[in-house]
């Protein structure tokens, strides 16, 4: 049986991470652009009501389907030493960030996680490894929402604490790998050499996101189940204009493994889940 709690998790000084804002973004105050409406999408659910498709983790091959792929170094889709909950994600935030941007940048052209190179292995303070940068972070695929819509998002997790987001979007945003992540997109177009040139009050990397909610999970060496119970995430309530969704999954620190399965996503029920009047 699973137990249903949350973790309150204190962050390392060493890291600092811009997602860190438990705030949500609001978005300014203006007219709506009315001229041109987005295509209704049709949201997925399955039987027991999860909006997340294959949020248990188990459909792929060599990575799960519906989610960004793994990168063999950071991230990876394993077997659970219990044999009865099958696959589940698994993190190392124990991994220098410069072997990750290298490798990473080989991921969005195409390359196998499963040729991904052994660790190299770090050095305290491991201030340099991603634990310390820009932690490990995992995507869903986007999901549609209507207006008004609020949701109530649980998962298990094994091992330190993480963050967890959800993040609101009035565009479908690109599945493409890192895409939400301004540090490797700039690393990327550098390599490439598509870099745009410098000039003045030049942004280097714009975020297409409108709204971001958080919670926080995680921080025993068991399987345990969190969720952000009596608080609903609610994404259009001060953002309309988002029509999509996507999870983000965030192990940071300290430097280590960090394991995550069942991650759902459900429509939220005040006579089933309660609701605080703060609620955002």
């Amino acid at each position: 049986m699973k137990t249903t709690m949350i973790v309150l998790v204190s962050v390392s000084a060493a890291v600092v991470i811009a997602w860190a804002n438990p705030s949500p973004a609001r978005e300014p105050q203006k007219p709506a652009d009315r001229s041109v409406k987005p295509a209704a999408a049709k949201t997925e659910k399955s039987k027991d009501g999860n909006l997340l498709p294959n949020g248990n983790l188990e459909a792929g091959k060599v990575t799960p389907v519906r989610w960004q792929t793994i990168d063999g170094l950071s991230s990876f889709w394993v077997k659970d030493s219990d044999p009865r909950r099958g696959r589940v994600l698994m993190f190392d935030s124990d991994v220098l960030q410069s072997q990750a941007y290298d490798w990473w940048l080989k991921i969005d052209d195409g390359a196998s996680p499963l040729k991904a190179p052994k660790r190299i292995p770090t050095t305290a303070p491991k201030f340099d490894t991603l634990a310390g940068l820009d932690g490990v972070w995992f995507w869903s695929h986007p999901i549609p929402i209507k207006k008004g819509q609020k949701f109530w998002l649980t998962l298990d997790v094994k091992g330190g604490g993480i963050l967890v987001w959800l993040v609101g979007y009035p565009k479908k945003p690109s599945v493409s790998f890192g895409a939400d992540a301004g540090a490797v997109q700039q690393y990327f177009s550098k390599r490439r050499g598509t870099a745009p040139p410098n000039k003045r009050n030049r942004k280097a990397f714009i975020h297409k996101y409108k709204w971001r909610g958080q919670m926080r999970a995680g921080g025993s060496k068991d399987w345990k189940t969190y969720s952000r119970r009596n608080k609903p995430f609610q994404p259009t309530k001060y953002t309309p204009s988002v029509r999509w969704v996507r999870v983000l999954l965030y192990p940071f620190w300290p430097p280590g493994k960090y394991f995550v399965d069942n991650v759902r996503l459900v429509e939220y029920d005040p006579k089933i889940h309660g609701e605080k009047a703060s609620a955002r």
